[in-house]
């Protein structure tokens, strides 16, 4: 993952423009208690969160105390905090789903610049994997940075994966196919007593990424189109992943609390291979392994072109509402959340991503991935991944698709071609 000479101009471009509001950068001057709102749950993400509260909280020089706020969900939190600002009552800081909700936020002109800070601090924007940091800037300013960033890895049952005469992991979806379809078993009754494989109801990530190994996307590079519903690519998606439904061999997801119903399935060997985050890695591994599981980690199988989406959360400081004081208290955390040993102990620990450089240097990342490879898997398919242009239409068009997919993949009451048309009226009114 080299850095390409472009952006390392653009960013050393920013950099020199914010020479002039440097004294817009304020430092914090007494005891101050901030507020972030975030989509970490029960488990190694909640716990992970809760000791970096604690410990900048016990260890900053400026008296600042951090409060952690569990909102659920990204949609939720998006919600919850546009509500907030609407009532004066928003957190300063919040993880947002970078696709869905940062560019939402962004275009609102809430979200506070934090690039005069970076440029007092020499804080090094060089040192992000640059497909990280495609949800970073807006309008020449610094609005997020990478936190809980991830890529979807293929998780599979080893066992039953060799009891088919599978000793590694497909890596095309026609291998995939042949594999679910020997490994799936059918009780005499009829009903399926082990699936090959389940996709969840999460198409702005895994048909997305369907989409572009077939050399389409889901978003234009203006962000106000859908080109993959015009070339044929959205339709070619939509109906493999049906005719797997019906075949048989495909698990569809249960409509509430689908992916602990799926993990839950997996850990009672009743589904082979599932995609989910690289970001549940160790709940996945501990759940898995608790009840005798061998777990495979494997690149996300491929259509034509190898590709992975990019996934997960960025910070950002909320400006609305907020005073200097409270901006640049929630900027220390910010900087300490980016520290090497912070990234790296979040990565460590929970399977997200180590979001830089020199993270992945420390002993912490190099001992883990030493003993547990699969911790790597993620870091590793960052070279092929990509990530969608930056739309504020984006968390729109993605749920109308998952009301799509619903219809076409749990009801199947619709086909794929009038879940194409659907579609299509949908874009026409969200993208006007």
């Amino acid at each position: 993952m080299k850095k390409s000479k472009l952006a390392v101009l653009v960013l050393t471009l920013f950099l020199l423009g914010t020479t002039a509001a440097l004294a817009a950068a304020p430092t914090v001057t007494g005891p101050i208690t901030i507020e972030i709102w975030h989509t970490r749950g029960a488990g190694a993400n909640g716990d992970q969160i809760a000791a970096a509260v604690e410990e900048f909280n016990a260890t900053n020089p400026y008296g600042i105390t951090v409060v952690e706020v569990y909102q659920g969900g990204y949609v939720d939190t998006l919600a919850k905090t546009m509500q907030a600002i609407a009532a004066g009552t928003n957190p300063e800081l919040v993880v947002l789903e970078r696709a869905a909700g940062v560019p939402v936020l962004a275009s609102q002109g809430v979200l506070a610049d934090m690039m005069p800070f970076a440029e007092r601090d020499g804080f090094d924007l060089n040192n992000f994997p640059e497909v990280l940091l495609g949800y970073s800037f807006y309008e020449g300013k610094l609005i997020s940075l990478p936190y809980i960033r991830s890529t979807p890895l293929f998780f599979y049952n080893k066992a039953l994966f060799r009891e088919a005469g599978y000793e590694t992991a497909p890596t095309t979806i026609e291998e995939l196919k042949e594999a679910a379809k020997k490994i799936t078993k059918v009780a005499p009754n009829g009903e399926v007593e082990v699936y090959g494989f389940e996709m969840l109801n999460d198409p702005a990530w895994f048909v997305q990424n369907m989409l572009y190994q077939l050399g389409s996307n889901m978003l234009s590079e203006d962000g106000m189109s859908v080109p993959a519903l015009e070339d044929g690519t959205m339709l070619k998606v939509l109906s493999a992943w049906r005719e797997w439904v019906d075949e048989g061999w495909c698990a569809a997801p249960v409509v509430t609390s689908a992916e602990s119903v799926m993990k839950d399935l997996f850990n009672q060997g009743k589904i082979a291979s599932y995609f989910a985050s690289s970001g549940g890695m160790t709940n996945i591994l501990r759940n898995a392994e608790a009840v005798g599981i061998e777990v495979g980690v494997a690149f996300l199988p491929t259509w034509d072109i190898p590709a992975a989406p990019t996934g997960g959360g960025n910070i950002a400081i909320i400006q609305r509402n907020k005073n200097d004081q409270q901006i640049a208290a929630a900027w220390e955390f910010v900087k300490f959340l980016m520290s090497d040993e912070q990234v790296a102990s979040n990565a460590a620990k929970t399977g997200y991503l180590p979001v830089t450089y020199s993270s992945v240097q420390t002993d912490i990342i190099q001992k883990q991935w030493a003993e547990r490879p699969e911790y790597k898997v993620a870091f590793d398919q960052l070279e092929i991944a990509q990530e969608l242009p930056f739309s504020p239409y984006k968390s729109e068009f993605e749920e109308a698709m998952k009301r799509v997919c619903s219809q076409l993949i749990m009801d199947r009451s619709i086909t794929p071609e009038e879940a194409v048309q659907i579609l299509k009226d949908e874009a026409s009114i969200i993208f006007w």
